[in-house]
């Protein structure tokens, strides 16, 4: 018996990567999970329909007002209900390495773009659909970046953990909360070339090794539980004590 047995989750950013993790990790908990990406996003729902439940991909512009309505609207004519949605979709690579004085304007304007306005969007699409089903649970995904203002990516981060509190003030009443998990690194983003830095982040963590994409699933489906029902407009670190010191 799974902890979401026949509840409806929507994944954004989940063809690939962590989403396309939670992904399958939500539907070996019994939950169907519609699976939003820009691309990519049949073959990662045929894995996740491998743990039982039948989940699809929907082809997603988290950006796109009309894009992210589609995306529910296929939702509730697929499963009938919309319980959960996850934020996940997300621009990070290289964001961080260019500085506020030197970032190109078209990496700026992508990273408010998928990381602030898309997590907005999905977030008016769901609301409606959910509290007509009597409330569900919103879990956006920030990022240990989230403390520096030095780079657009920690910057789009900060801004979905205070949105997230502002989301929640304003949809507590139709039932619904609004939570937010703020990943450290991750075995995905150490591995190759994708994080150079990766052995000098894991150094100074206060338990020094990368995240697992099940740890970073844990976090999210504990704000998605009925233990969780009086949890609101909460960010939630999982990273390893990163800026304990």
């Amino acid at each position: 018996m799974g902890r979401l047995d026949g509840q409806v989750v929507i994944v954004t950013g989940s063809a690939r990567g962590l989403g396309r993790d939670y992904a399958r990790y939500f539907a070996q908990d019994g939950a169907h999970v519609v699976l939003a990406d820009v691309k990519g996003t049949e073959a990662a729902a045929d894995e996740a329909s491998a743990a039982g439940p039948r989940c699809i991909g929907v082809e997603t512009d988290v950006t796109s007002r009309a894009s992210t309505h589609a995306l529910v609207d296929r939702t509730i004519a697929e499963f009938g209900r919309l319980d959960v949605l996850v934020n996940n979709a997300g621009l990070w690579r290289g964001l961080a390495q260019a500085g506020l004085l030197d970032c190109p304007d078209e990496a700026w304007d992508a990273a408010w773009s998928v990381n602030v306005t898309g997590t907005l969007r999905a977030y008016q699409a769901a609301v409606p659909a959910m509290a007509k089903g009597g409330g569900g649970r919103i879990v956006n995904v920030s990022s240990v970046a989230s403390r520096s203002g030095a780079d657009a990516y920690g910057l789009t981060k900060n801004a979905v953990e205070r949105m997230t509190a502002g989301m929640a003030h304003e949809v507590g009443r139709l039932g619904i909360t609004v939570n937010c998990v703020a990943p450290g690194i991750s075995a995905f983003e150490a591995a190759g070339s994708k994080l150079g830095n990766a052995d000098d982040i894991v150094a100074g963590l206060a338990v020094p090794r990368v995240g697992t994409s099940r740890e970073l699933y844990e976090a999210i489906v504990y704000f998605c539980g009925d233990a969780a029902g009086w949890v609101t407009g909460q960010t939630l670190r999982v990273d390893g004590g990163g800026g304990l010191r």
